[in-house]
């Protein structure tokens, strides 16, 4: 009984973040202790911790919160990673309101460290919390992309609140760019109606915030109506919410906008009414700005005495905050949390590349099945030695009924019984995919967690479509989609709560992709043949460049350095790198970072034409070449002609720091007398990767190489 009792409670711990100020906090305990009683169940200390640590953060208690989430930390087990990286992303954003960013960088860097362990729920509110923590350091461009990713995560598992303070994010990220205050707007605004439409009174009051605080630093384009309204909108909120800390930003803010525009007669006695309350401990940034506008304020005033106590508080603040925060650190913090994100990625990857194969031979069973009802139970067996499941089943999709077909899913017991959705009048997870073509990934299934994709109105009527006869906790559901053609719904799901990684869910889209062209094969029986190679076309290379994808190395790489020491040749290798593509992606759009990656391809693929020259995507924005029997003077010459290709395509990068137009950093290594098959290619990747840091260390846009000789 307690453990069905703790599956309840977690379930509405993890849609803590849902509910609205501590009213929300306050439900969510009413709810808790009911399922208590019910169960006869003692709540966990640890549990009773998070809600109270919950409650003082909305509370403005947030001193007390530290404590609290401090020590529910020391309670959390092997078994509560979830509560841990939970508390985690709650404390940091405490930490990082108080500018104590060392201790915020220390739990963001765990939460990133296990980033894969979380489903969507808890991406959601991680990416929300952890782009407020960039744009904190000023880090602009990263903390729009941290932002976006949060606001994709909440937007797919109707976490309104996360979905809106990630696009507020994003809004001023955006604000602080030339020429994007526009855009930057229309975010926050799309933040504002989101937060109006879901009673998410804290999210207009940061919306009417940062709208203010965006239009006053380009207030050549507002009117000082507009500002002032903003403003007063949101300082009437945050009174509301009994938000601080949110309240004094916007204050400092409008009246640093007052004093540059010169309504220094109102804007004074609001500075000095603020200037009574305002602690330079809770928040340096906003002291200092305040301190500034008051002596510009009262030396226009000629208070001489007052202007004298501001400067001196002033000056002892502000070397109080140099003993505490050296600038130097904030260097050091971008790179620690730069790392820690490339060993997630990294680790995301490893974990792919780990059953990349398996999940291309389920792909292929499919796609050379005649009927694939018969081929079930080999390909559910290979599916559970690749996913934890009680349940894998592949839904068909027929356009013209509008009805989704669950006609091939097995599990332990054998084949499952066909079924029907009509997706036009009936709800399901299943009819909410194929309608918004997004994958679902859930941990931890309750009530309110399906009422995202079935309405509690509509949860008891007979157009509400549950499978009931298994219970479920865990789920994934992808789309099958084939040239923008929804096939169908690939499904898979167990039993227990917190068993898909994010790396299953990469999979098993990966899987989705590959049962497209297998589907379409039993749909178009005389395209058997080509679709197969469109399957093989699609586990070895990139769809966007065409090349190469990074699994295929370990199959190519090999035979080249097995060839070299048969044959005594030389094996170059060269890492190239888009300088700034993440400024590009965010000034262009991402489909314009499309077009700009097939370009580069397009003219990587014209200069290394030979048979000996093989093209990867290693990463986003980073290609690796092989290349076999070229002088290192050759290869030199045609990696600078690559160069010069790039600079003909003229792709103007108003963001990039070195160039005004896309340019290209390449590290390249020519390797000579290799020995043995298993170090040669990490020998000569490791040097290529060296030559390719020198570059970036040296402002990138340029060309470094070695060649070395094993002795």
């Amino acid at each position: 009984m307690s453990h069905a009792a703790l599956k309840q409670i977690q379930a509405m711990m993890s849609q803590l973040p849902l509910t609205q100020g501590v009213e929300g906090v306050e439900q969510t305990i009413k709810k808790i202790n009911q399922v208590c009683q019910q169960h006869q169940y003692d709540l966990p200390t640890l549990y009773h911790l998070i809600l109270e640590g919950v409650k003082g953060n909305r509370n403005d208690n947030r001193r007390h919160s530290i404590i609290v989430f401090e020590e529910a930390l020391t309670l959390c087990g092997d078994e509560d990673m979830t509560q841990r990286l939970q508390i985690k992303t709650l404390l940091g954003s405490i930490y990082a309101d108080y500018e104590d960013f060392h201790k915020a960088y220390e739990l963001y860097r765990d939460v990133l460290e296990n980033a894969y362990r979380l489903d969507a729920n808890y991406l959601s509110l991680a990416y929300t919390n952890i782009s407020d923590f960039y744009l904190c350091l000023a880090q602009y461009q990263q903390a729009y992309q941290i932002a976006s990713y949060g606001a994709q995560q909440g937007e797919r598992i109707g976490h309104h609140s996360n979905q809106a303070i990630c696009l507020l994010n994003m809004g001023y990220a955006l604000g602080y760019q030339k020429g994007m205050h526009e855009q930057a707007i229309l975010h926050c605004k799309q933040a504002l109606e989101i937060g109006a439409n879901n009673n998410a009174l804290r999210c207009e009051a940061i919306a009417h915030g940062y709208i203010a605080q965006i239009m006053a630093r380009h207030h050549q384009h507002y009117t000082t109506d507009e500002i002032h309204h903003h403003f007063a909108q949101a300082d009437k909120l945050f009174t509301h919410l009994y938000d601080v800390h949110n309240q004094t930003e916007c204050q400092v803010h409008q009246i640093a906008y007052m004093t540059e525009v010169g309504e220094h007669k109102a804007a004074l006695p609001l500075a000095l009414n603020l200037y009574q309350t305002i602690r330079a401990e809770e928040n340096y940034g906003f002291f200092a700005l305040l301190c500034d506008c008051l002596c510009q304020l009262l030396a226009s005033h000629d208070d001489v005495q007052l202007l004298s106590d501001v400067q001196a508080r002033y000056i002892q603040a502000a070397r109080k905050q140099i003993d505490k925060l050296q600038n130097k650190e904030f260097d050091s913090l971008l790179n620690q949390i730069e790392k820690v994100t490339q060993d997630h990625e990294r680790l995301v990857l490893d974990k792919m590349q780990q059953h990349i194969g398996a999940v291309t031979e389920v792909g292929q069973s499919i796609a050379t099945s005649e009927d694939i009802a018969n081929t079930l139970p080999l390909i559910y067996e290979k599916i559970c030695s690749i996913f934890p499941t009680n349940e894998f089943g592949i839904a068909l999709y027929h356009e013209e009924q509008d009805t989704l077909e669950y006609c091939y899913f097995y599990d332990r017991n054998g084949p499952v019984e066909n079924s029907i959705v009509n997706c036009k009048t009936q709800y399901s997870v299943g009819s909410y995919v194929v309608k918004n073509r997004r994958t679902v990934h859930l941990n931890r299934i309750n009530d309110e967690v399906l009422s995202v994709f079935v309405p509690q109105d509509e949860r008891f009527k007979e157009c509400a479509h549950f499978r009931n006869d298994t219970p479920v906790e865990s789920l994934i559901l992808t789309p099958i989609v084939m040239q923008n053609k929804v096939l169908g719904v690939l499904s898979i799901q167990h039993s227990l709560a917190d068993q898909y990684l994010q790396y299953h869910c990469n999979l098993f889209e990966q899987l989705a992709s590959f049962i497209a062209v297998a589907l379409e094969n039993h749909i178009q029986r005389n395209r058997l043949a080509d679709a197969y190679q469109k399957l093989e076309l699609i586990s070895k290379t990139d769809p966007l460049t065409g090349l190469y994808n990074r699994y295929q190395l370990d199959d190519i790489a090999p035979q080249l350095v097995t060839k070299a020491i048969k044959t005594n040749t030389h094996l170059a290798a060269a890492v190239i790198d888009v300088d700034y593509y993440k400024g590009y992606n965010d000034y262009h759009g991402h489909h314009q970072g499309d077009v700009a990656l097939e370009l580069i391809a397009g003219e990587m693929k014209r200069v290394f034409s030979r048979e000996s020259d093989y093209l990867f995507r290693y990463g986003g924005d980073e290609f690796l070449l092989l290349s076999c029997d070229s002088s290192s003077n050759e290869l030199a010459e045609r990696l600078s002609d690559l160069q010069q290709a790039i600079a003909n395509l003229a792709l103007a990068n108003p963001l990039s720091q070195c160039s005004e137009a896309i340019t290209l950093s390449i590290g390249a290594a020519d390797l000579s007398n290799i020995e043995y098959v298993d170090s040669g290619f990490a020998t000569l990747f490791n040097l290529a990767d060296q030559e390719l840091y020198k570059v970036k260390k040296a402002g990138r846009n340029r060309i470094s190489m070695t060649s070395h000789q094993f002795a």
